[in-house]
């Protein structure tokens, strides 16, 4: 079981409005947006964090996978054999929760699924089965029977992870599951993520660092439509080792650190104030301890050369 992407390359049409005006009139220049970069990679079982800010290609990488979007070069192979010539046998192994809720607001949650089920193709006795399983791992049976429109926002979240799950993926794609959920509800969901993954290519994508740091096989950073590395937590921790450090200091110094570190945590303590931040080489002017860094350091510091001011 691997998943292929070779050299993937998206682009989306954008018009650009001029502020030089032809006979009392401002014109629009139409212009091309890169938002992949020619991507590469290969998945194999697991679960693979996709991690980037907002804008970084993320939702375009994963509509691509399932054949909501059509890429400009490049493709998408599984086992060998390219998605596109799969048509509905990719689609029948293909789990997908989209990061928009686009769900029936007078639908009831089995209602829904029950729908869900019948667009993948599931007989009527394999849904009967799957859909009170799928409703208890996201601890929605209790709300089986109310109309989604009066479910929260996490709800919503939860039940869409359950669609994604039914009918025993061996592809399962997610974006965004943990948005709007609860602190509880997000553990919960990482952990039926993790128990489902066994099998399974399962591409968790999000912006929120902590969601996958003690689930994914391996973290693919992602920015600028651009692959900046694709390695395990640990790896990607030692690449900054000895670039992190915390230290005491009073109000003003703090300012001053804000101006010359990338700061990545501030606490108050003792009257002082603590701050964790991330350096090229210890500071020799400011008493700093050294830290062990984690994946919100390494976040932090390979992001930062991208950042737009």
């Amino acid at each position: 079981m691997i998943l292929t992407v070779k050299h993937l390359v998206k682009t989306y049409p954008v018009q650009r409005t001029l502020s030089k005006k032809i006979l009392g009139r401002g014109y629009g220049k139409k212009e091309k947006k890169t938002v992949l970069k020619g991507l590469n990679l290969e998945l194999e079982a697991g679960v693979y964090a996709l991690l980037g800010p907002n804008g970084a290609g993320k939702s375009t990488f994963m509509n691509l996978i399932t054949g909501n979007l059509e890429p400009d070069e490049g493709e998408i192979l599984y086992d060998g054999q390219p998605i596109a010539e799969m048509g509905s046998s990719f689609r029948e192994i293909l789990g997908f929760m989209p990061q928009q809720q686009g769900l029936y607001e007078n639908f009831t949650a089995f209602r829904f699924l029950s729908y869900m089920a019948a667009l993948k193709g599931m007989s009527k006795e394999q849904a009967k089965r799957e859909i009170p399983w799928a409703l208890d791992r996201v601890h929605l049976t209790k709300e089986a029977h109310q109309k989604i429109g009066a479910f929260s926002g996490g709800m919503k979240q939860r039940l869409l992870v359950a669609q994604a799950m039914m009918n025993d993926p061996k592809v399962l794609i997610l974006d965004e599951p943990t948005a709007g959920l609860d602190p509880k509800e997000r553990i919960r969901i990482r952990n039926v993520i993790s128990e489902i993954a066994m099998g399974k290519i399962v591409i968790f994508a999000t912006h929120v660092v902590s969601d996958i740091e003690q689930i994914a096989r391996e973290v693919i950073l992602l920015n600028d439509g651009e692959i900046l590395a694709k390695e395990t937590v640990d790896a990607l921790c030692e690449r900054i080792e000895g670039k992190v450090f915390e230290a005491e200091v009073e109000q003003e110094a703090f300012e001053q650190m804000q101006k010359r570190f990338l700061v990545r945590g501030v606490t108050k303590r003792k009257g002082k104030i603590a701050v964790r931040f991330l350096a090229e080489e210890p500071p020799r002017d400011i008493s700093a301890s050294p830290l062990p860094p984690d994946l919100e350091d390494v976040y932090i510091y390979l992001m930062r050369p991208l950042r737009k001011e």
